[in-house]
């Protein structure tokens, strides 16, 4: 592997992981909706990177079910609405700063080149 691959393969790793993060904490939709297009656009390199991007599009499809749909399906079979809006709020909190964190620790292993944790 040369030295020009290498770094786009370590450019391509950081740029997935960061856009799992900025899905989660700046644009939602936007940065789902262009990792998508990275994972259709890169699916077939053969080198680590590609990993990254898999895992990155893996967790995002993750993050989306438990942070929107599980708390939708709670709300729609609890009975009390102030205890399940509480419920709701403090899962979400925690859920999306658990997250945070794995996403963190993916980009950090992307600088250093090495598998994400997933």
């Amino acid at each position: 592997m040369s030295v020009a691959s290498s770094s786009s393969a370590k450019r391509l790793a950081i740029i997935s992981q960061s856009l799992y993060l900025a899905n989660l904490l700046l644009l939602p939709g936007v940065c789902f909706l262009v990792l998508v297009w990275f994972f259709l656009r890169f699916k077939h390199r053969r080198n680590w990177a590609r990993i990254h991007v898999y895992r990155a599009l893996q967790l995002s499809l993750l993050a989306g079910g438990l942070l929107v749909i599980m708390p939708l399906i709670y709300m729609t079979f609890s009975a009390s609405m102030q205890l399940s809006l509480m419920m709701v709020i403090l899962y979400f909190v925690t859920m999306h700063a658990a997250l945070v964190l794995l996403g963190m620790l993916n980009l950090s292993r992307a600088m250093a080149k090495k598998l994400p944790i997933f």
